[in-house]
């Protein structure tokens, strides 16, 4: 059988998202690094998929969710390679 070769994606985020209050609160609160935050915060929206295995492993409430998303925590960019 022949393998197919997998897409990767490359999701674009201003590492000011990482610096703002709010996402260093949360990452604060759940003992964590904001990058981690945003990561949980894609996976949860569907923008990106993972396996569980590297997974944040905690979740967001659907708070956070709004907050993020009404403070415009979206990839600037999807690279496909």
């Amino acid at each position: 059988m022949k393998k197919i070769n997998e897409m990767k994606t490359k999701i674009m985020l201003s590492k000011d998202f990482c610096k703002m209050e709010a996402v260093r609160y949360v990452a604060f609160r759940l003992g964590t690094t904001p990058e981690r935050v945003l990561k949980r915060y894609f996976i949860q929206s569907g923008i990106i998929h993972s396996n569980d295995e590297l997974a944040p492993d905690f979740c967001l409430t659907p708070n956070e969710m709004a907050l993020f998303c009404d403070l415009g925590v979206h990839p600037s960019m999807i690279e496909i390679n």
